[in-house]
C-alpha cells in the first residue's frame, strides 16, 4: 500500500511524466516539475484560504482576485499534465504567487511578517521561468517591498528603518545569489552541452568504426549471455540476428562435443575470475580456432576467439570476446601448403631422378603407364570377383614398385609399398567393400599424379639433352639389370654383380620389351634375395665374396627368345620350402610335400614367401607369381635347375610370335 501511495504521489509531483535517471537535465527538468507543482499546492491553498477570508469579512473585491488566482494555479496543475509547453504552466502559477507576495508585503501581515513571504520568490521566478523573466518578476516584487517599506500610507504598518533595510539586503541577497547561481548552472550547462557533443562525436564514430568492423564485437556476462551492444559483424559471423540476451555457449552446440562445451564453460570462469594472466589465459583458449557448425544450415566457418574480463564502473564484471572469420585465411594457408607440399615433391623427385639415365627413367614411365593401364582394366572387368581384382592390383602394384626401386625413387617406392599393404589386407580377407575400392583407386589416383610429375621432369631434362644420341635397347637392359643388382645388394648388405653374357640385340628388338624387362628384374632380385649369400658365409663356404649372376638373352630358331639367369648362390633352401608350405596349407595331399617338382610350383603361388618378413625387395610372395602370369599370357614356358651349394638357373622361353601354352618343370 505504502509503494502504491508513493508512486500516486510521484505521479502528482511529475505532472505523471516520466523521466530517465540516467540523463542529468531530465534529472533537472524532474526537479523543475516537482517544484512548480508543489507551489501550485502551497500557493493555490493559501489564495483559496485569503479568499475565503476576505469573504467572510465582506472585502468582495479582494476575496474575487484571490479565488479567481487561486483557480488560476488549478488551470496550471491541470495545463502541467498536459503537452503544453512547461513554460505556461509556470506562468499561470509564478504569476499568482508574486502577487501573493507583493500583497503579503504591502498588507504587512501578522506583526509585520508579510513581507518575508517574499525572499523565497526571486529563487522560484528565476528556476522555473529563467532569467528574463524571472529576474523581471522578482523586480516587481521588489518595487512593492520598497513601496510597502519607505512610502507612509502605502501599507498600513509602519516598518522600523533598520527592519526595512535588513529585509531589502535579505531580498537582494536572495536575488543575486538566486542570479550568480543560475549564471553558473547555465554555464556549466553549456559547458556539458560541448562535452555532450564532443562526447556524441566520439559514440558516433566508435558506433561507425564497431558496424564496420569486420570482427564480431560483444560484452557477455557471467551466465555467457551476449550484452545489447555488439558490432553488427557479429551477425554476420554467426549468421544470427537479435543476439542480445543470448547465451553464447548456446550457438555453439553444433560446434562442440559435449566434453568441450564443460571445457569452454570452465575457461570462461577463469577468464571471468582472473586466475591466471592474459597471456596465459589466451594459451588455454580453447576457441583459439575452431569450426563452427550453424545450428540450421549446417554451414561451417573457421573461426579465431579471444576474450579479455573487463570491470565497469559499478564493479560488474563481463567479458569481452573477439570473433574472425578466418575461413578464407584458412583455405588459402592449406592451398599454400598444399603448393609448397607439391612443390618440395618435386623438387624431391627431381633429385631422385637427376642421376637416372633419362632413356632408363622413360622406359620406367612407360612400363608404369602400362601396369596402371592394366589396373583399370582389372577395376572395369565385372567378371572378376573382388578377391580377384584385389589380387591382380597387388600384382600390378608390385611390379611398379619394384621398378622405382631400382632406380631409387625412395619416397614413390614407399608410397607404392604402403599402397600394397592396404591391398594385401584386402586380399587376405572375406570380403572386399564398395569403399575399400574406392580408397584404392583413389590412392592409385595420387601415385598416378606423382608418375605424372616424373614425365614433366622427363620432358624437361631432355630439353638439355636433346641431339644426344638414343640408346641402344640392350644397353638400356643391361644398364637397368646393373641398377637392379648394385641396389638390392647394396640394401641387403650383400656383394654381387651382373655378368652379361650376350643380349640379341634382334631378341631385344623382336621380342615384348617391357616384359622381358619386367620378368628379369624380378629374377635378379629375387636371385640377390634369395640366392645370394652375404659375404661371410660366402667366403666360409669357399666362394668369392662377391656373387654372381650371368645373363643371356638369344633368339633361337628365329622363333624363340631364351632367357637365361644364372647365380652362385645357395641354391633352392626345399627344408625352407617345405616348411612354409606345410605352415601355409597349400598342399592338401601332404606326401607332395616331398616331391620336389610341387614344391618348386609352390614358389610361384601368390602370396607365397620363404622370407621371414616383408620389405620393399621381398617377402610379398608376388615377384614369382608375377613371372609366371607374365610367361603365361605370352604362351612361353619356364625351366628351374637348382644345386645345392652352387647356385640356382632359370630359363625362360617365349615365342617371338604367339605360340601354346605355359608350363614349369624342374
Amino acid at each position: 500500500m505504502s509503494k502504491k501511495s508513493g508512486n500516486l504521489f510521484l505521479n502528482i509531483m511529475t505532472s505523471g511524466k516520466s523521466f530517465d535517471s540516467r540523463d542529468e537535465a531530465s534529472m533537472d527538468t524532474m526537479v523543475r516539475y516537482i517544484l512548480l507543482n508543489f507551489l501550485i499546492f502551497l500557493g493555490g491553498t493559501l489564495l483559496f484560504i485569503f479568499g475565503f477570508e476576505n469573504l467572510a469579512k465582506g472585502q468582495f473585491i479582494q476575496a474575487v482576485a484571490d479565488l479567481c488566482m487561486g483557480s488560476l494555479t488549478i488551470v496550471a496543475f491541470i495545463t502541467l499534465r498536459t503537452n503544453a509547453l512547461f513554460m505556461v504552466s509556470s506562468l499561470m502559477t509564478v504569476v499568482p504567487f508574486a502577487v501573493l507576495c507583493a500583497f503579503f508585503a504591502q498588507s504587512g501581515g501578522a506583526q509585520g511578517s508579510g513581507v518575508m513571504w517574499s525572499f523565497s520568490f526571486p529563487m522560484m521566478a528565476v528556476f522555473l521561468l529563467g532569467m528574463g523573466p524571472g529576474i523581471f518578476l522578482s523586480v516587481l516584487v521588489f518595487a512593492v517591498i520598497l513601496l510597502s517599506l519607505f512610502l507612509p500610507g502605502f501599507s498600513p504598518l509602519e516598518f522600523h528603518p533598520s527592519f526595512a533595510f535588513r529585509t531589502v539586503g535579505v531580498y537582494v541577497l536572495v536575488l543575486a545569489i538566486t542570479v550568480v547561481y543560475e549564471l553558473t548552472k547555465m554555464a556549466k550547462e553549456r559547458s556539458v552541452f560541448k562535452l555532450n557533443k564532443v562526447l556524441q562525436a566520439e559514440r558516433d564514430e566508435i558506433a561507425a568504426m564497431k558496424d564496420n568492423l569486420k570482427v564480431g564485437l560483444f560484452l557477455m556476462d557471467g551466465g555467457y549471455e551476449i550484452q545489447p551492444q555488439y558490432s553488427a559483424a557479429l551477425e554476420d559471423i554467426l549468421s544470427e540476428n537479435a543476439l542480445q540476451g543470448h547465451s553464447f555457449i548456446e550457438y555453439l552446440r553444433n560446434s562442440l562435443q559435449d566434453r568441450e562445451q564443460e571445457t569452454l564453460q570452465d575457461y570462461f570462469q577463469m577468464v571471468y575470475n582472473r586466475s591466471f594472466d592474459s597471456r596465459m589465459l589466451e594459451d588455454i583458449n580453447p576457441l583459439h580456432q575452431f569450426t563452427y557448425v550453424h545450428g540450421v544450415t549446417g554451414e561451417e566457418k573457421t573461426l579465431r576467439c579471444s576474450f579479455t574480463p573487463i570491470t565497469r564502473e559499478d564493479g560488474r564484471v563481463l567479458i569481452l570476446g573477439a570473433l574472425q572469420d578466418v575461413t578464407r585465411e584458412v583455405e588459402l594457408q592449406k592451398q599454400l601448403e598444399q603448393e609448397e607440399g607439391k612443390r618440395e615433391q618435386e623438387m624431391h623427385a627431381l633429385f631422385e631422378v637427376i642421376h637416372v639415365e633419362p632413356r632408363v627413367l622413360n622406359d620406367f614411365i612407360e612400363d608404369t603407364d602400362f601396369e596402371f593401364n592394366r589396373i583399370n582394366e582389372i577395376l572395369k572387368d565385372k567378371t572378376r570377383t573382388a578377391k580377384q581384382t584385389m589380387i591382380d592390383m597387388y600384382q600390378s602394384v608390385h611390379a611398379i614398385k619394384s621398378n622405382a626401386v631400382i632406380l631409387g625413387l625412395e619416397s614413390f617406392s614407399k608410397k607404392l609399398h604402403k599402397l600394397e599393404d592396404e591391398i594385401r589386407i584386402l586380399r587376405d580377407g572375406d570380403s572386399v567393400s564398395f569403399e575399400e575400392t574406392l580408397h584404392i583407386t583413389v590412392e592409385l589416383d595420387k601415385l598416378m599424379k606423382i608418375k605424372d610429375g616424373f614425365k614433366d621432369i622427363i620432358r624437361k631434362i631432355a630439353n638439355f639433352t636433346r641431339g644426344e644420341s638414343r640408346m641402344q635397347e640392350d644397353t638400356v637392359l643391361r644398364q637397368t639389370l646393373e641398377k637392379t643388382v648394385d641396389k638390392a645388394s647394396s640394401e641387403l648388405g650383400k656383394k654381387a654383380r651382373l655378368v652379361v653374357g650376350r643380349i640379341d640385340p634382334a631378341a631385344i628388338e623382336r621380342g615384348p620389351r617391357r616384359v622381358m624387362k619386367e620378368v628379369l628384374m624380378q629374377l635378379v632380385r629375387n636371385a640377390v634375395y634369395h640366392g645370394i649369400e652375404k659375404p661371410e658365409v660366402r667366403e666360409s663356404g669357399g666362394k668369392s665374396s662377391i656373387g654372381e649372376i650371368h645373363l643371356s638373352v638369344e633368339l633361337v630358331d628365329d622363333s624363340t627368345i631364351v632367357m637365361e639367369l644364372k647365380d652362385d648362390g645357395k641354391g633352392l633352401d626345399f627344408a625352407a620350402i617345405r616348411d612354409k608350405v606345410a605352415q601355409s596349407g597349400l598342399f592338401s595331399d601332404s606326401s607332395k610335400l616331398e616331391d620336389k617338382n610341387a614344391l618348386v610350383q609352390a614358389l610361384f603361388e601368390s602370396g607365397f614367401s620363404t622370407a621371414s618378413h616383408a620389405d620393399l625387395y621381398a617377402g610379398r610372395g608376388v615377384g614369382l607369381n608375377l613371372v609366371k602370369e607374365r610367361v603365361s599370357e605370352l604362351k612361353g614356358s619356364i625351366n628351374i635347375k637348382s644345386e645345392v651349394g652352387r647356385g640356382t638357373t632359370f630359363k625362360i622361353s617365349i615365342p617371338a610370335s604367339p605360340a601354346s601354352g605355359a608350363a614349369i618343370s624342374a
